[in-house]
Formats: structure tokens, C-alpha cells, sequence
């Protein structure tokens, strides 16, 4: 027999005992019953009210901590409430790898490891959007975040190079392919040499 709706079934329940009143109880009594029967169907329907799942949960979680992180812009970021962000992030994004925001909270997870100086941490999260998340919307920046990190932080010219000419070629018309054909030009170079480069293009 196909089970029925508790909800359905309480509806017919009152139903039942509203017909009965009508025949066999006075108005007054009919009244009282009826008020009886919204109290048990108000009851149940706050019974059944909507339990938040695993994920739901975590993503307040991520949310409320947040806003304890970001509430004072005027003071640094309390680093152990940062590295706490970060592992969040990356925990709703291994756990609920097909939702829109994976790749969001990795993002943010890498800018996170990036301001704590933890290049090698942000080189990883950006690679896992770079490899299952071609479709987010900052993943071109990404690419050059890549190349950004590996030249400043790094110090993997190789590695920059990569990423800025990949880059450049996948995205000329971005707003940062300028920055990142200046990045190539100067890559490598140093200081004494970058600033004659410079002085040079200044006079030309």
C-alpha cells in the first residue's frame, strides 16, 4: 500500500472529526474542536520544519566566521582566524566538489594563503580551479595570479613565463593582459637592469 503524506492524512483526520462534530456536537463544542484541530496541524507543520543538511550548516558556519574576520578593516587580519578561514573553505570545497561555490571558496582560499605568505598553499588552490573549474568566472585570473606567484613569491621564473604567455594568449583582451605583457617583458631581470630599461623608455 503506498504510504500517504503525514501531512494529508492529519488534513483528513480533522476532516473526519469536523463532520462528526457537525451531527452529533453542539456549536460550542464544534467550535472548540475546530480550534483544537489548527492547534495539532500548526504543531505538526513546526514539527516538520526544515533541518538544515551538512552542507547548509557548514556554509553558515563559513559565512558567520567571515564576518568575524572581515569586521574590523582598519586592524590586520588575526592570522589564526585566517588559517581557520582557509581550512573551511577548503573543506566545503572537498566535501561538495559540484557546487557553484568550490571554486569561489578556493579562490578566496588562495587569496587568503597568498596576504599569510604561504605561496606554495595558493598555488595549490588555484590549481585545483585551473584543472576542474574552467568555467568559474575569475578562473583567467587565476592564470595570472599563478604567474604573479610563482615570480614574486616563488621565484619560479620558468613557471611565471608559463603562465603569463598562457595567459596573454588566452585571454589578449582582459583587462590585465597589459600587466601581465609588462610582467614578461621585466621577468628576470634585476633591479639594476630594470631600471635602466626604464630610464630608457622614458627618454624614447
Amino acid at each position: 500500500m503506498k504510504n500517504r503524506p503525514a501531512a494529508e492524512l492529519l488534513v483528513e483526520l480533522i476532516e473526519i472529526l469536523l463532520r462528526f462534530a457537525s451531527k452529533y456536537i453542539n456549536k460550542k463544542m464544534k467550535t472548540k474542536l475546530l480550534l483544537l484541530g489548527c492547534v495539532a496541524f500548526i504543531l505538526f507543520v513546526v514539527s516538520c520544519k526544515h533541518e538544515k543538511t551538512e552542507q547548509e550548516k557548514l556554509y553558515d558556519e563559513i559565512t558567520a566566521k567571515e564576518t568575524e574576520l572581515y569586521k574590523d578593516k582598519t586592524e590586520a587580519i588575526d592570522k589564526d582566524k585566517a588559517i581557520e578561514m582557509v581550512r573551511m573553505y577548503a573543506e566545503y570545497a572537498d566535501k561538495y566538489t559540484t557546487d557553484t561555490l568550490a571554486p569561489e571558496y578556493l579562490f578566496r582560499a588562495a587569496e587568503i594563503s597568498e596576504n599569510a605568505n604561504q605561496p606554495n598553499n595558493a598555488i595549490t588552490y588555484l590549481t585545483r580551479i585551473e584543472e576542474n573549474y574552467k568555467d568559474y568566472r575569475n578562473y583567467p585570473l587565476c592564470i595570472f595570479k599563478k604567474a604573479y606567484i610563482y615570480e614574486n613569491y616563488l621565484k619560479n621564473q620558468e613557471k611565471a613565463r608559463q603562465y603569463y604567455e598562457k595567459f596573454i594568449a588566452d585571454y589578449p583582451d582582459h583587462e590585465l593582459a597589459e600587466a601581465a605583457n609588462s610582467s614578461l617583458m621585466f621577468l628576470g631581470m634585476s633591479d639594476e637592469d630594470l631600471i635602466k630599461v626604464i630610464e630608457k623608455l622614458s627618454k624614447e
